[in-house]
């Protein structure tokens, strides 16, 4: 059976199918975007609202964190040569 047609995952499956930490699902249990169900004991995800979660991804963009430091160090460098 594929997962998309399970009624649920366990975390560690929904984790993995979703490329992040088991700790980043219960943040986004807690903000509202996953559901979690509990059965038998056992803590688990309902498979459409983690698959809205999956369709929820942004596209990639480069960060430029490090403009300013590395800015910074240029300004220093042409500096430390006058």
């Amino acid at each position: 059976m594929r997962w998309q047609d399970r009624p649920h995952q366990q975390l560690a499956v929904a984790s993995e199918i979703a490329q992040v930490s088991e700790a980043a699902l219960y943040k986004a249990e807690k903000e509202g975007v996953l559901t979690f169900v509990r059965l038998a004991g056992r803590t688990l995800v309902d498979t459409s609202s983690l698959i809205a979660f999956i369709g929820r991804a942004e596209p990639w963009k480069p960060s430029d964190r490090g403009a300013a430091a590395r800015a910074k160090r240029a300004e220093a460098a042409r500096a430390a040569l006058s």
